[in-house]
C-alpha cells in the first residue's frame, strides 16, 4: 500500500494531523533507510500506526472469551462471542456450558458452579449453533489468546469438532504494541482506555476484548 494511502487510513480513523504527517515521514523514512535508522520512541510509533491499520482493514472480526471450571482446557463453562462488521459490534452471544467433570477450582474466580451449569448443554452441542457466528469473520481476537484458542481445540477435540480455520489475534499484544503498556492484564487496558469491565464475566471480557481492538485501530490513545 502507498504511502499516501495509509495516510488516509489514518485520518479515517481521527487521526490529529500531526501524528498523521509524522507516521508518513517515518514511513519513508524507513521504506528507504531500514528500521535501524529510527530510535526506539520512532519505532513504536510505527508500529502503533500499523496496529491501528491492522484493525480498520480487517473490517469483520469475532471477540471470544471462555471460563474454564477446572487446570483442563476442555473444561469451558462459559462462552462468550462479540462480533464486529465494520467497526460496530452488532452481535453479542454468551452461553453457560456444561464441562465433562464436576470439579469446580474457579469458582471464586468467576462465580460459576456446577449446580449453574449442570442442566445446560455441553460443548459439543452447543458449538455448531454458535459456529455460523464465525461466517466471515477474518480473525478471532482474545486477551492472552493462546489461552481461548488452547480451550477451544482441546473442546472440539473432546467434542470430535473440526475447530474453525480463523487465527487468533492477541490483544495483550495488540496493546502493548499500540499504547506500550505494562502490565497488560485485560483489567489494565480497559483502565487505560475507560472501558466498563467486570472481569471473569465472559461477555464483558469478550466486549472488552472488541473494543481494544477498535481503540488500537482509532489510535487515540496512549
Amino acid at each position: 500500500m502507498e504511502d499516501s494511502s495509509r495516510s488516509e487510513e489514518l485520518r479515517a480513523l481521527g487521526w490529529p494531523e500531526p501524528e498523521v504527517r509524522r507516521y508518513h515521514q517515518l514511513w519513508i523514512h524507513r521504506s528507504r533507510w531500514g528500521a535501524a535508522n529510527l530510535d526506539r520512541d520512532e519505532r513504536r510509533f510505527l508500529r502503533r500506526g500499523e496496529v491501528a491499520l491492522m484493525a480498520v482493514r480487517r473490517d469483520c472480526f469475532v471477540a471470544l472469551d471462555f471460563e474454564t471450571a477446572d487446570q483442563g482446557r476442555d473444561s469451558a463453562c462459559s462462552i462468550a462471542l462479540v462480533r464486529v462488521e465494520g467497526r460496530t459490534i452488532v452481535r453479542r452471544e454468551h452461553h453457560l456450558i456444561r464441562p465433562p467433570r464436576r470439579t469446580f477450582q474457579f469458582t471464586s474466580i468467576h462465580g460459576i458452579s456446577w449446580s449453574q451449569v449442570a442442566d445446560a448443554p455441553r460443548f459439543a452441542e452447543l458449538w455448531p449453533q454458535l459456529v455460523n457466528g464465525l461466517d466471515g469473520a477474518q480473525f478471532i481476537a482474545a486477551h492472552n489468546a493462546s489461552f481461548d484458542a488452547g480451550v477451544l481445540r482441546a473442546c472440539c477435540e473432546q467434542a470430535g469438532l473440526r475447530p474453525p480455520a480463523q487465527p487468533f489475534v492477541c490483544t495483550v499484544q495488540m496493546a502493548r504494541q499500540a499504547w506500550n503498556l505494562r502490565p497488560t492484564k485485560l483489567p489494565d487496558v480497559c483502565r487505560h482506555l475507560g472501558l466498563p469491565l467486570r472481569h471473569h464475566d465472559a461477555l464483558s471480557d469478550a466486549e472488552a476484548c472488541a473494543n481494544i481492538v477498535l481503540a488500537a485501530g482509532r489510535g487515540s490513545s496512549g
